[in-house]
């Protein structure tokens, strides 16, 4: 065991005692170093006794005191565990072939859940692994539950030998990790009782189980030789917003906090009014597309109150999923007439996973090019969820530039909420 020096801040304790890119850590005070949690923790309270292989072979020992300098070693990334699951309504399962090979793996990583807030099943977790979450306190930590049934649990993770998820949230809880937790709601499997038997349980375990989120199965027209499932419609997200909303007023009254959340995209479908600023907290469930609906109305109306320069020579034109269509559309009305920028929305159809997936961060470079072709604008202006985290490329491998050369249209990507995006395109009106 050993965790390799990606690199060394300038002027730490590592650069003045000649550790380099390419050594490796091998022990703290005797303790074999396996990743960058081991390494972060053992060294947290100097003195350390650290054991270095060089990457020449030579071994060496230093002592770190701390004495004001960090320890500056900068770790490899974390090797990622993957997932054993079989998950009936895996998304990953049901991508198209000839996506870039970063796209099909599935993590399982309880280390990701503690760094990135990635969701995580814990269905593998072994006891060591267990162990090291509590001794460390790696909180908080995100947790896929889907139900707590563990038999339906287990078939719909195809995994029979997955851990008993009650038992493991006790631990958690008891042992004071704080967990976030998610439902993804299959029609017919684990809605109705069964929805009711998971928030109660999870509720039980309040505050160790801070909030839980409740967010639509996600179905692609990539689903052959897979479990069948039904989509969420109108209906059943009506049902799901009124059982979530008096379950969470419940709560509300006993501790001022909602705890259960329905997804955006389920108060969309719905037509139900998106809950107030205050019911969603600090927002720990956002990433799940938790609230980004009303941060974004927040913001919008922050832009209200301000005074705004004009952009009357401003032309472009706004690629989108077909689920928040209605709301950009809505924005960009507001934003002509208060800045004179002549801006409009384009919902966009996804051919790639098929027309149930509407949502804006899994649209394709080619059906946004294909949107925009042949329009007047002069700029392309592109939502930063469509591509992936460093914004140089969309799913299908195309890149902005690709669109600008085809389109022959200036692209611009924002940020998409509403303040931010004035900043963008105010920003590049003077480029």
């Amino acid at each position: 065991m050993a965790v390799r020096v990606h690199g060394v801040v300038k002027g730490s304790f590592a650069w003045k005692e000649g550790i380099e890119e390419g050594d490796s850590v091998l022990e703290v005070n005797g303790i074999p170093v396996e990743d960058l949690l081991d390494l972060n923790y053992l060294t947290a309270s100097p003195p350390s006794e650290i054991r270095i292989i060089k990457k020449d072979g030579k071994r060496k020992r230093v002592l770190y005191t701390g004495g004001g300098d960090p320890l500056g070693i900068i770790p490899e990334p974390v090797k990622v565990k993957r997932c054993k699951n079989r998950c009936i309504f895996c998304f990953v399962h049901q991508l198209p072939r000839g996506l870039r090979q970063s796209l099909y793996v599935k993590d399982e990583d309880y280390r990701l859940s503690f760094l990135s807030g990635n969701f995580v099943t814990l269905s593998d977790l072994t006891d060591e692994e267990l162990g090291k979450i509590v001794r460390y306190r790696l909180s908080p930590l995100y947790v896929s539950v889907h139900t707590v049934d563990n038999d339906l649990r287990r078939k719909m993770l195809g995994n029979p030998a997955a851990r008993d998820i009650r038992e493991l949230l006790a631990v958690l809880t008891e042992a004071g990790i704080q967990v976030h937790t998610q439902v993804v709601l299959c029609p017919g499997i684990n809605d109705g009782d069964k929805l009711d038997e998971t928030v109660s349980y999870l509720w039980s375990l309040y505050p160790g189980v801070s909030s839980l989120a409740v967010v639509p199965v996600g179905l692609t027209a990539h689903r052959q030789k897979l479990p069948p499932l039904k989509p969420v419609t109108k209906q059943i997200a009506e049902e799901v917003v009124t059982f979530v909303e008096e379950r969470a007023r419940k709560f509300r009254k006993e501790t001022g906090w909602d705890f259960v959340f329905a997804s955006d995209e389920f108060y969309i479908l719905s037509g139900k009014k998106i809950p107030s600023r205050k019911r969603y907290g600090d927002y720990p469930q956002i990433e799940n597309g938790v609230g980004l609906l009303r941060q974004f109305l927040e913001s919008w109306r922050k832009l209200e109150r301000r005074k705004l320069e004009r952009l009357d020579g401003i032309s472009a034109v706004v690629p989108t999923g077909r689920l928040v269509y209605p709301y950009i559309r809505e924005f960009l009305l507001f934003y002509g007439q208060k800045t004179g920028a002549r801006i409009s929305a384009v919902p966009v159809r996804n051919t790639l996973f098929g027309d149930s997936v509407t949502v804006t961060g899994l649209l394709p470079g080619r059906d946004v090019l294909k949107s925009v072709m042949g329009r007047r604008e002069e700029h392309l202006l592109i939502p930063s969820v469509m591509l992936r985290e460093v914004g140089d490329r969309f799913l299908d491998d195309l890149t902005p530039q690709d669109l600008e050369r085809e389109t022959g249209k200036k692209v611009v990507v924002f940020e998409p909420d509403p303040e931010k995006f004035h900043r963008a395109v105010s920003q590049h009106r003077v480029l």
